[in-house]
């Protein structure tokens, strides 16, 4: 359709009498490229072809960008709108305004805006050339009654210069806009579900405007795209509604949130507080504002089971007179005896003003959400909740003071209980710090509101006077209780390096690990997540399930969780964090390149799981100990020739008669996998030509009546090495995992050694490197 078409079309819509009293029908943008059709949504007739939502299918994804296949059908033939992000900045530079950001926000509810009331108006006849932003438009909305609309969606955000995506709804008569709904983040390029539940009293439009970074931020050049699919437009408290639930503006009901009859009191609507000295004026959408609808309820209600993935439920809260007591959100488990749990909580008066709130929820069964207001000292003050809407992912709490020792923080007001490691207890080497963008050593924002006012923890750094490679900084958290119940940690970080030398990257690691605080287990570490060097320079989202030891069950026993940076050579960058959370329920490692694998060790600082299994060593040898405890003339030799911070060697020497130390991993379980690949660093060293260092598979089940079979898989002596100047060089070996297993590196010496470093593990086969370290296995072995 012509843009001037367009353009009248919406023109004889704003105040037509026919404008349809039903939502708009669903959209699926059709099937096949002679099929794709927008529906009733429309793109603004000054759009510039670069700013433009447009219709595409996975078939076309890689020559016009979007998404590789649609969400109705999963299919590359299935259609979709999409718009394409990235921007290369030539000599021309275009006007670049953007759709304001109203002086209020909404969520999930929305009136009539009165003239100067704040908001911006949408323009659209002019040609401004708008490359920071592109609108999607619906065809003219009518009045949504009290019950209002539900408003369900996909949504992919995916690529470097993709920023937000942001719901404006523009009221017809005062062509004002009030933003309703908003994100920061996709899921790594999957289908998102998006809900709004909203009312409005007039003639609407609803408007999606997605964002791309700023013309001068370096990631605007990347390719990125944001994508809708599957519009639904359905009214809340229809028969055959299946999308927001639990979402509610509280303006025509409870929306399915009922009072509980067992407590003392019940949750009523209302519209205005009949004190001058308790309760809301009005309810929190039209707060400030004078328009004449909107409720609230105000002094149990219930939510079901959305499924295992977390998701971040939204609340306006007001709690004014100096008699208030608390507002707890429990969580209740339908047929458990154990009491419901409290994840949120506020006590006491905050004012008569309403604010936000936030709390992530989780479970792995079916489970009920409870808003619970408790009576306080006296009748003067009254409690109110609006505007409840639920979000797929993870969120801190909101406000800091509602986390009590929940371990949430976003470090706007303080640490929240983490701490850094007390230099009395010799854990670390330096801190971690709470700032905000001050200076060039930290990110430009913080990610809770993505400005330089924000704060967050960063790996100190000087660059004129660095920390020394393989240092570290340990951030402890409180201390939490064992529930039995499987937990995730969710985080942010940011890991830039701003130079990287041509040998690589040399940024740091930054790593997660539980440590248990009490019982058989106390003190022991168990590493969870690892990421290392430069990943970027931007915030991106983390997450690892809270397990201990190999058998990988919830803690047993109090624990607390060791966020740790370590600067690596480089030491030119950035390494922060921000934004923790902790949620029910089981989850995957995010990203994946950063599961902690059982086995693994870097021997920074210890041994982690591995053992040192030599019989009856010679005295005054080295027998597989850590670079950082060794400090004799020859070691130090070693060291510097090595270049390396942290590993673990045996140095055999002056003996008649050769060494065998052994270094023993922890027990492998049976795995569906045929084989995994073991990998490691090795070094050799000294004068002996006979050294060797040899790598064991034992069975550890072996048949009845028999010890355990030790097979030889990989064996190097130093023949062929120059073990003057000793070198770290490349090993990996394929192991059998049909059967439960455990790994020994045993060396073989009588004046030399072998350093090891970087153990870790991969599923499947890999070749033997170097290639003469190959071990002919017995044809029953062999893969």
């Amino acid at each position: 359709m012509p843009d001037t078409e367009i353009l009248k079309r919406i023109k004889r819509q704003e105040f037509d009498a026919d404008v349809p009293e039903e939502p708009p029908d669903p959209c699926d943008f059709g099937t096949g490229a002679p099929n794709l059709d927008m529906c009733t949504w429309l793109i603004p007739p000054n759009a510039p072809p670069r700013s433009r939502w447009r219709l595409g299918m996975g078939e076309l994804s890689a020559w016009i960008g979007g998404p590789r296949a649609d969400h109705t059908t999963s299919d590359r033939q299935g259609g979709y709108v999409f718009y394409e992000t990235s921007y290369q900045e030539d000599s021309h530079q275009p006007v670049v305004p953007t759709l304001p950001k109203p002086s209020h926000q909404m969520v999930g509810g929305a009136r009539p805006l009165p003239q100067g009331a704040g908001g911006s108006s949408i323009d659209l006849s002019e040609d401004h050339g708008v490359i920071d932003s592109a609108l999607f438009i619906s065809r003219n909305l009518s009045r949504t009654g009290p019950m209002g609309y539900c408003l369900s969606f996909f949504y992919i955000m995916d690529g470097l210069s993709a920023d937000r995506l942001i719901i404006h709804l523009r009221d017809m008569e005062t062509s004002e806009n009030a933003s309703l709904w908003e994100v920061r983040e996709g899921q790594e390029g999957s289908w998102t579900k998006g809900e709004l539940a909203y009312t409005y009293d007039g003639f609407h439009l609803i408007i999606f405007e997605a964002v791309t970074k700023s013309t001068n931020d370096p990631a605007r050049p990347f390719r990125g795209h944001f994508a809708l699919d599957d519009m639904v437009f359905q009214k809340m408290g229809s028969p055959d509604l299946d999308n927001c639930f639990g979402h509610c503006t509280f303006e025509g009901g409870f929306c399915g949130w009922t009072n509980d009859v067992e407590d003392d009191f019940d949750w009523e609507l209302g519209r205005s507080s009949k004190s001058f000295l308790t309760g809301p004026s009005r309810d929190f959408s039209s707060y400030n504002r004078d328009e004449q609808t909107g409720g609230y309820a105000f002094i149990d209600a219930s939510f079901p089971r959305r499924d295992n993935n977390p998701v971040c439920m939204k609340f306006a809260t007001h709690m004014f007179g100096n008699g208030v007591g608390t507002l707890r959100v429990l969580k209740r488990v339908p047929g458990d005896e154990a009491p419901d749990r409290v994840i949120w909580e506020v006590s006491g008066e905050s004012g008569n003003k309403w604010y936000r709130a936030q709390v992530s929820v989780s479970s792995a069964t079916s489970y009920q959400l409870v808003f619970e207001g408790i009576v306080g000292t006296n009748s003067l003050g009254n409690i109110a909740i609006d505007s409840v809407s639920f979000i797929p992912g993870t969120c801190t709490i909101t406000p800091q003071t509602a986390a009590k020792n929940s371990g949430d923080c976003t470090f706007e007001e303080d640490s929240c209980g983490w701490t850094n490691a007390l230099p009395i207890d010799a854990l670390d080497d330096f801190d971690w710090a709470r700032q905000y963008s001050y200076s060039t050593s930290g990110p430009s924002t913080d990610h809770t509101k993505g400005t330089k006012e924000g704060y967050y923890m960063n790996l100190l750094s000087n660059p004129q006077a660095p920390q020394r490679g393989g240092t570290r900084a340990w951030l402890i958290s409180p201390l939490f209780s064992a529930t039995g119940r499987t937990r995730c940690l969710s985080f942010y970080y940011f890991m830039y390096e701003r130079s990287i030398d041509p040998a690589g990257p040399s940024l740091g690691s930054l790593r997660v690990h539980v440590k248990s605080a009490a019982g058989e287990a106390g003190g022991k570490i168990t590493t969870l997540w690892r990421l290392h060097n430069h990943q970027g320079q931007r915030w991106q989202t983390a997450r690892t399930p809270v397990v201990m030891g190999s058998e990988r069950a919830a803690p047993s026993s109090p624990y607390q969780i060791i966020i740790e940076g370590i600067w690596g050579d480089g030491r030119v960058g950035v390494i922060a964090l921000d934004d923790i959370s902790f949620f029910d329920g089981d989850c995957s490692s995010h990203p994946l390149k950063a599961t902690a694998v059982i086995g693994e060790c870097s021997f920074d600082r210890s041994l982690c799981d591995w053992k040192n299994n030599t019989e009856t060593p010679p005295p005054l040898q080295r027998i597989w100990v850590t670079e950082q405890n060794e400090f004799t003339k020859k070691t130090q030799k070693i060291k510097k020739d090595l270049k390396w911070p942290g590993y673990v060697f045996f140095d055999i020497f002056n003996q008649a008669t050769a060494q065998h130390p052994v270094l023993r991993s922890p027990d492998f379980a049976a795995s569906q996998n045929d084989a995994s690949c073991l990998s490691f660093w090795f070094a050799p060293f000294g004068r002996g030509e006979a050294t060797a260092l040899s790598v064991f598979r034992v069975e550890l089940q072996p048949p009845e009546g028999e010890e355990e079979q030790r097979l030889l898989i990989w064996k190097l002596a130093t023949k062929k090495f120059d073990t003057s100047r000793p070198d770290w060089t490349y090993g990996q070996v394929s192991v059998a995992t049909l059967t439960a297993y455990r790994i020994e590196f045993e060396g073989e010496a009588t004046d030399g050694g072998f350093a090891l470093d970087d153990v870790t593990f991969y599923d499947g086969n890999c070749q033997t490197r170097p290639e003469r370290a190959t071990v002919e296995p017995p044809p029953s072995e062999k893969f």
